[in-house]
């Protein structure tokens, strides 16, 4: 059976209240003040991306762009490996 509304076990309902949902989950920590740059420079680059496609030949640039865009994300992911791997760790 199920209780009735008003029972005695009040905390149960507050707490299932109080908890946060999934969205706030990605949000959830400290706070943190000003403008998030990281968000507004992905939305930007996007609506950039996007409009690229409106310039006739855009296309095939936006496919030139991607390829120098990825070797550079690769060779700086290879560089940043090396260091990583001739720097000494630091001991605490």
């Amino acid at each position: 059976m199920s209780e009735p509304k008003h029972s005695k076990s009040p905390n149960r309902d507050a707490r299932a209240g109080k908890r946060p949902g999934a969205l706030w989950m990605l949000f959830y920590g400290r706070r943190r003040r000003g403008f998030p740059w990281l968000l507004g420079g992905i939305l930007a680059a996007a609506l950039a991306f996007g409009l690229v496609f409106a310039v006739p030949g855009g296309a095939d640039f936006s496919r030139g762009a991607a390829a120098v865009l990825f070797g550079l994300v690769l060779a700086g992911a290879i560089v940043l490996a090396i260091v990583a791997v001739l720097r000494p760790r630091r001991r605490p």
